[in-house]
C-alpha cells in the first residue's frame, strides 16, 4: 500500500507509542514480541481513527491512545484467532502457535489483551472501561458462534454475518464511532458507526476471497487447514442440491483427514470448482462491493476535505488489496 497520502508522520508517532506500550522486562516475552512485529501490519484501524479525526477536527494525544488501545485489542484477537483456526502462517510468517505452541500463543495474546485494558484504565474513564470490556466480550462471542456454526453445519449467510460483525466489523465500527466521540461530534456518531460496520463487513469478505485468490501460494496447504468457513462456500453450499451438499461435506472430511499435500490439493480443486460453478465467488464480490458503496455514500455527508478523500482511497484499497 502506498502510504504517501496516509498520514506518514502520524503513523510514525503512533508506532513508537504502540511498541512502547508493549515493553516488557521478560526476555522471552521480548523475543516473541520482536518476532511478531518483525513484519509491520497494515494498521487499518489506527489509519481509520486518524483519517476520521482529521476529517472532523484535530488529532490529539487522546487520539493516539485510542488508536493504541484498539490496535492492542486487534493484535491480541488475531493471535488467539490463529490458535482457534489452527493457522500456521500470517502475513507470510509462521504464527506464534506454529513456531512455539498454542499455550505460549494464548498467554501472549492474554498479555496483550491485559495491556489494552490497562491502558484503558489509565484513561480514568468508566466509558472506556465499559466500552472495551464489552468489545472483547462480543469478539469472544463471535468465536463461540463460529465454533458452533462449523460444528453443527449451520451454513447460513445470517449466521456468517453475525460472526463477522462480532469478530471484525464491531472493532472497526468502534474506531469510527469513538473518533467522533473524542471530538464531541455527537451528531456524527450514528453515521460513523454505520460506516465502520459496512467497512468491516466488506473487509472480511475480501479476506475470504483472498483465500481463493492465493491458490498458488506456498503456504496454501496450511492456510486451508484453518477451521473457518467463508462466504463463497456458504453461498455455494446453500445453492447446492441435497446430493451435492452430502458430497461437499464428505469432501471436506477427506480434506481434513488428508495428510499428503498432493491429495489435499486434489480435493481442494474440486471444492474450488464447486464454488465457482455455483457462483460463490461472484456473489461474494457483489456483497463486498455493495457494503463498500454504501460506506462511500455515507461519507458524502461529511466534509469533503483531503482526509475524506484519503479515507475513500483507503476503503478502495481494502477491497483491491492482494494481501
Amino acid at each position: 500500500m502506498k502510504k504517501k497520502f496516509l498520514l506518514k508522520k502520524e503513523l510514525k508517532i503512533f508506532e513508537k507509542q504502540f511498541l512502547f506500550f508493549l515493553k516488557s522486562k521478560i526476555l522471552f516475552l521480548k523475543k516473541i514480541k520482536n518476532y511478531f512485529f518483525l513484519k509491520k501490519g497494515k494498521y487499518v484501524r489506527p489509519l481509520l481513527i486518524f483519517l476520521i479525526t482529521k476529517m472532523l477536527g484535530t488529532i490529539s494525544k487522546k487520539t493516539y491512545k485510542l488508536a493504541s488501545i484498539i490496535e492492542l485489542i486487534h493484535t491480541a484477537s488475531i493471535i488467539h484467532d490463529d490458535v482457534i483456526d489452527n493457522s500456521s502462517f500470517r502475513r507470510g510468517f509462521l504464527t506464534i502457535n506454529s513456531l512455539w505452541n498454542n499455550k505460549i500463543a494464548v498467554i501472549f495474546g492474554d498479555y496483550i489483551f491485559s495491556k489494552s485494558l490497562n491502558l484503558a484504565l489509565n484513561h480514568n474513564s468508566n466509558h472506556y472501561n465499559n466500552l472495551f470490556s464489552n468489545l472483547i466480550l462480543k469478539m469472544s462471542e463471535g468465536e463461540l458462534y463460529q465454533i458452533d456454526f462449523i460444528k453443527n453445519h449451520k451454513f447460513y449467510e445470517k449466521n456468517y454475518k453475525k460472526i463477522i460483525f462480532n469478530k471484525t466489523a464491531l472493532l472497526i465500527s468502534t474506531c469510527c464511532e469513538q473518533s467522533g466521540k473524542l471530538l464531541k461530534k455527537k451528531h456524527t456518531l450514528f453515521f460513523l458507526k454505520k460506516i465502520g460496520i459496512l467497512i468491516g463487513l466488506s473487509f472480511q469478505i475480501k479476506d475470504d476471497l483472498l483465500d481463493y485468490n492465493n491458490f498458488n501460494q506456498q503456504n496454501l496447504f496450511f492456510k486451508l487447514n484453518e477451521t473457518k468457513i467463508t462466504l463463497p462456500f456458504i453461498y455455494s453450499f446453500n445453492k447446492a442440491s441435497l446430493k451435492e451438499k452430502k458430497w461437499i461435506l464428505n469432501l471436506s472430511k477427506k480434506m481434513n483427514l488428508s495428510k499428503k499435500k498432493q491429495n489435499f490439493f486434489f480435493f481442494y480443486k474440486k471444492l474450488i470448482n464447486f464454488i465457482l460453478f455455483l457462483g460463490g465467488i461472484e456473489f461474494s464480490i457483489y456483497k463486498m462491493k455493495l457494503f463498500t458503496n454504501k460506506a462511500l455514500i455515507q461519507l458524502n455527508n461529511f466534509p469533503n476535505n483531503s482526509a475524506n478523500k484519503s479515507l475513500k482511497t483507503l476503503i478502495f484499497f481494502f477491497i483491491n488489496r492482494k494481501f
